[in-house]
């Protein structure tokens, strides 16, 4: 753990040949929550640690990793209002699903699966509480459609996961070998209430499902896990020129994990 005196200088230091090259391109930097839309203080204070980052070096948007609003997925605007005034790319999750039609008007989503570009990198968008076959064939049009030179794949429930729930067998099953197959550089998801990094055949996949509601404990970790934190949080993703730069931060701002993504040539 590592403490935090605003983000760039302190990763400046850890890594100066690649936030140098990120900084040159002008990076964009995005935040990214999950498990967060419950009355809570840890949502409070996430929320607090990405205004704080957004001012010291703007956000260009917010993903989630879903499970927007607990208990049952009803909108409430005082949990946007609290983040960050930037535009918000949700997925969804099992709490959202009761109300998810209110959820997409409020987003000004068509549907629940969709894809964004933010400069090199982009992200593909799928809904684990929904028919995941069709979405699949969407995803693999999307995937061969795309020149992002990364590409991320956004959901709620994990591929891999050291937490209570787990990994789900039937989705890796159903999209693992595709994500390799279109040289999917990262799997961003939640469900389970922790941080975690896994690597599995040089994929990255991170559960970041800390951003307000109560956390979990979690099981031994798997074979794959390369960081583990019960802690509530925000992970933060920079993309330039030369690759991505991942980082997650603790409400207090210090530094929980770190990993790399540089662009293959």
């Amino acid at each position: 753990m590592l403490g935090h005196r605003g983000t760039s200088a302190c990763l400046l230091r850890l890594f100066v040949p690649f936030v140098f090259a990120l900084t040159l391109a002008q990076a964009q930097r995005l935040g990214v929550i999950g498990d967060w839309g419950a009355d809570t203080r840890g949502r409070a204070q996430v929320a607090a640690l990405l205004r704080k980052e957004h001012a010291q070096s703007p956000l260009t948007a917010l993903l989630t990793t879903g499970d927007n609003f607990y208990p049952r997925g009803r909108v409430v605007e005082a949990y946007l209002q609290d983040l960050p005034p930037v535009p918000l790319y949700p997925a969804f999750g099992n709490h959202d699903a009761p109300n998810l039609e209110a959820q997409l008007r409020r987003f000004g989503l068509e549907r629940p699966h969709y894809r964004v570009r933010f400069g090199g990198l982009e992200v593909f968008v799928l809904y684990t509480e929904g028919d995941l076959r069709t979405q699949r064939a969407w995803l693999e049009e999307a995937l061969q459609s795309s020149t992002a030179p990364l590409k991320a794949l956004l959901l709620h429930r994990p591929l891999y996961s050291s937490g209570l729930h787990g990994g789900s067998p039937a989705l890796r099953s159903l999209l693992e070998p595709l994500l390799r197959r279109h040289g999917v550089a990262l799997v961003l998801a939640g469900h389970d209430h922790h941080y975690e990094r896994l690597e599995v055949q040089g994929l990255l996949h991170v559960v970041t499902g800390g951003g307000g509601a109560g956390l979990y404990r979690t099981r031994p970790p798997l074979p794959w896990s390369r960081a583990l934190a019960v802690a509530h949080h925000a992970l933060f993703l920079e993309v330039g020129r030369e690759g991505l730069l991942g980082y997650a931060l603790d409400p207090q701002g210090k530094l929980l994990d770190r990993f790399l993504i540089p662009i293959r040539p």
